[in-house]
């Protein structure tokens, strides 16, 4: 490294030294003037003294000179003391600021004004993990700012830049001239302008590394354009170290205080949480004190007084009447005792189900009946509205009477005389949907989330009015859930509520989600939702989302296919397991074969042990929110590194819905609109899965063929699985129809595009995906729809998307078309070659398909032996 150029500065006793040598020499010279006779020759004395007044005369700007450097030297140790002041009274200053994103802004700017450099770059290593993540900057642009947040420093790499050739201090310099310097990643390159060689260059590299107290590194900064123009001093690099030493100080301070304040929030919620635990079974307990004291008295009282009677002298007509008030009493009595068992074995998992095909009409129609004496007691008139010819589901008979009886029993409960209860039903190819509606006192808003939760009363003044234990619809969400649906309430309090039940038509596996303090519903809805869409789209039985929780440890949020007890125990620590070194490492694993992956343990665990994996982290805008899992694929083939593209994109999508639920739990509407476009993503996937299982194939290796970068094809890629989903808005009567499609149907079918772009619109936040499915029917000349977009100005995700949907719908025919072969597919596709397709898709479509046609009669193969497998 190279150091300013200038004489060292003399000390103190240096220039003392200096002032008796010429005070020595002066004193010489006067002896020797005054020892000189008057009448000695001149030339004879001229020259010793002559050479004395040199000497002394030398001696005299030595000291000069010594002297105008020691108080410059002085002068430079008071500014340098003075700067030291500034940047301790700023440190100082800088340790109240406990919010990291402000401290780390901080520190920028005071290396920017205090330190002399224009440009600063601070990376900070992320919590639990090995990346250096670029936090804060002063001197840089937006755009230079994105750029080097995109761009992420491996710990290991980092390390091996901090070379003893390069250190200064406990700094490294790395000049411009150095070889080593080119290997470095490029960053953000200032234009400095011409420099000499003396000078910084715009390739020079200053690092400063910064350990806590265990020698761990935390963070470096990198300085670059020094306000002086010239190579840093030892000074200036001490400086910056001592900063850099207190400003980890501060880093780690505001780590710990974040870390308190996240454990703190989590115990005022569980507090609160227990607090409203106690207060429900307060008053759970005094609730079921009183059910169970009220027949039991009237029990009692009826039966002293027949005790009290003589046998012989108890008319008919009493003895009647009262055996019939005591068998009401007992059946109330042996109600509230069955909800309570039922509601333990469904929290103890030992609830035992006789899945059949039942249709739901038909059990909504008897319990209805069973319903109307206790209407007409009421004076409530109950009405059933069937909206949906086929109301079939795979479910428990009993237990869907079970929960009609709570829901209508509740609903006419609070509905006041005059008023109506209604059972609607609808149904979709995939669920069955039952809207139990009542005019009654409605519920508050503030309640909605809560009714669901056992023991909880809306106002404990109804009870007295109304009876009831709280039970009734936290029974109604477990055997819903157990059933692999969803429930919820809506209301408007003097007008009436809204009870929503909907049940798959073919129970899937249940996805459980993990109890957390804090874990909104919307938020569960959503996880729940991601499950299901990637065991559809990636065909497997197992299926789990883990979550980063603060103190580093993954936990399993929501999954299918796994025991519930491993749901709510597991919790893996950073480095452990398949999903720890995908957390540690930011990257996904794909276990292809029985044999280990090279530098992943595998946690052991028996629900893992499959012959093929897949993990991969599932990034937020914020950082890594955690990790997704999938095995067990149905047809056991193996999984491969196109099936990996394809979870990475699903995991970008999760992170996108999972991060939008967490902001939008306070706008009930948008969460609906995050959910119900999921929710159509689930059965456009699943129908596409059943008849178009190559689709995303073919479309990520016409990508590939077009030499597109690995970005754009993730994007195509789930573009595929997403192209067509305004199908599910067209309407099923349009599209199973045979026959050609009238003017208006076409028109129908052809607006699909433009719904299927605003049915995303909610979690996809990748507008080039919005654009594909927008512009999937576009032509190349010009002729498509809905834009009449041409040529190039057709994206090309969309281009690829219009050859593939083209293959697949002569393929496999239509409703209203039946399917031609492969060969005269191709052919189709060539003549339209330049008029509705691109020839360049057409020509990479040409090289692409040939292998997947052998992936594919690979997969049958193994899907058959699988299927035979199972029948032996």
């Amino acid at each position: 490294m190279k150091k300013r150029k200038g004489a060292p500065a003399p000390s103190g006793n240096e220039i003392l030294k200096l002032k008796r040598e010429l005070d020595n020499a002066r004193r010489d010279l006067k002896q020797f003037k005054t020892g000189i006779p008057a009448d000695a020759p001149k030339a004879g004395a001229a020259a010793p003294g002559h050479a004395l007044e040199q000497q002394v005369a030398e001696l005299e700007e030595t000291r000069e000179r010594l002297s105008r450097l020691y108080i410059s030297q002085l002068e430079e140790n008071r500014r340098r003391a003075q700067k030291l002041q500034h940047i301790l009274s700023v440190v100082s200053e800088i340790n109240s600021d406990l919010d990291p994103d402000t401290l780390l802004s901080r520190i920028a700017e005071t290396i920017q004004q205090s330190l002399g450099f224009r440009i600063v770059l601070l990376r900070v290593r992320e919590p639990g993990g090995d990346r250096l993540i670029a936090r804060a900057f002063a001197g840089l642009s937006q755009e230079s700012r994105a750029h080097l947040e995109a761009e992420v420093i491996h710990l290991e790499d980092f390390l091996s830049w901090l070379k003893d050739d390069f250190k200064v201090g406990h700094s490294y310099f790395i000049s411009h001239k150095e070889p080593f310097n080119r290997i470095l990643p490029r960053g953000v390159v200032a234009d400095l302008g011409r420099r000499e060689d003396w000078e910084w260059h715009p390739d020079d590299v200053l690092l400063v590394p910064l350990y806590n107290r265990r020698g761990e590194l935390t963070a470096y900064f990198s300085v670059d354009d020094p306000v002086d123009r010239m190579v840093p001093s030892l000074d200036t690099i001490e400086l910056l170290e001592i900063f850099g030493n207190h400003a980890v100080v501060a880093i780690e301070n505001a780590k710990i205080y974040h870390q308190l304040e996240a454990h703190t929030r989590e115990l005022e919620e569980a507090t609160r949480r227990m607090k409203e635990v106690n207060a429900l079974k307060s008053n759970f307990l005094a609730t079921i004190s009183h059910e169970l004291r009220t027949p039991l008295t009237a029990i009692r009282a009826y039966v002293d007084a027949l005790l009290g009677m003589p046998p012989e002298g108890v008319p008919a007509d009493q003895l009647s009447r009262f055996l019939k008030i005591i068998n009401e009493e007992t059946q109330r009595l042996a109600r509230l005792i069955e909800s309570v068992l039922d509601l333990n074995r469904f929290d103890s998992g030992h609830q035992r189900m006789r899945r059949q095909p039942v249709d739901l009409a038909e059990i909504v129609a008897d319990t209805a009946r069973l319903l109307e004496p206790v209407g007409l007691v009421s004076q409530v008139t109950l009405k059933l509205v069937v909206e949906a010819a086929d109301t079939r589901v795979d479910a428990d008979r009993d237990q869907m009477r079970q929960l009609v009886l709570h829901l209508g029993g509740n609903a006419i409960k609070f509905t006041p005389a005059g008023g109506t209860t209604t059972f609607r039903l609808g149904a979709d190819e995939r669920e069955v949907t039952l809207r139990v509606e009542d005019t009654g006192i409605g519920i508050p808003e503030a309640a909605l989330e809560q009714i669901f939760e056992r023991f909880y009363q809306v106002d404990s003044s109804l009870v007295r009015r109304y009876g009831g234990t709280g039970l009734g619809l936290a029974i109604c969400k477990s055997i819903v859930e157990w059933h692999g649906g969803r429930v919820f309430a809506t209301s408007t309090p003097g007008h009436g509520s809204c009870f929503t039940v909907v049940l798959p038509r073919r129970t899937s596996p249940r996805v459980v989600v993990r109890h957390s303090p804090g874990l909104r519903p919307a938020t569960e809805d959503v996880l729940k939702l991601a499950v299901e869409m990637v065991a559809e789209v990636m065909d497997a039985r197992i299926v789990s989302v883990m979550a980063c929780e603060p103190n580093g440890e993954l936990v399993v949020q929501a999954a299918t296919g796994l025991d519930e007890r491993v749901v709510q125990d597991v919790r893996i620590g950073t480095g452990r397991g398949v999903a720890g070194w995908v957390v540690e490492q930011r990257r996904p694993v794909c276990f292809s074969t029985a044999m280990p992956h090279h530098g992943v343990a595998g946690s052991g665990r028996e629900t893992y042990r499959s012959n093929t994996f897949l993990a991969v982290p599932i990034e937020g805008e914020k950082g890594l929110l955690g990790v997704l899992n999938v095995t067990d694929p149905v047809s056991q083939r193996m999984f491969d590194a196109e099936d990996c593209h394809m979870l990475l994109d699903l995991a970008d999508r999760i992170a996108n819905a999972w991060q939008q639920a967490q902001s939008l739990e306070a706008n009930h509407a948008h969460v609906e609109s995050a959910t119900g476009a999921l929710r159509r993503l689930l059965l456009h996937i699943a129908r596409g899965r059943r008849t178009a299982p190559n689709r995303v194939r073919l479309a990520r290796a016409i990508a590939r063929e077009l030499a597109l970068t690995e970005a754009e094809i993730g994007v195509i890629g789930f573009a595929a699985t997403v192209h067509d989903v305004g199908m599910t808005l067209v309407g099923q009567d349009t599209l199973g129809r045979g026959g050609a499609l009238t003017p208006e149907e076409r028109g129908r079918m052809e607006r699909h595009a433009e719904l299927g772009a605003e049915l995303i619109e909610p979690i996809e936040t990748v507008g080039a995906v919005r654009e594909i499915v927008l512009s999937h029917h576009e032509w190349w000349d010009g002729t498509g729809y809905p834009r009449r977009l041409a040529a190039t100005d057709i994206p090309i995700g969309a281009r690829v998307l219009a050859v593939v949907d083209a293959y697949e719908s002569m393929t496999l025919g239509r409703a209203h078309r039946a399917p031609v072969s492969c060969e005269d597919a191709r052919s189709e596709i060539r003549r339209l070659k330049g008029r509705q397709f691109d020839p360049e898709v057409v020509e990479a479509f040409e090289r692409a398909l040939p292998g997947l046609e052998v992936q594919h009669a690979e997969s049958a193969e193994v899907g058959d032996a699988a299927t035979s497998d199972k029948g032996r």
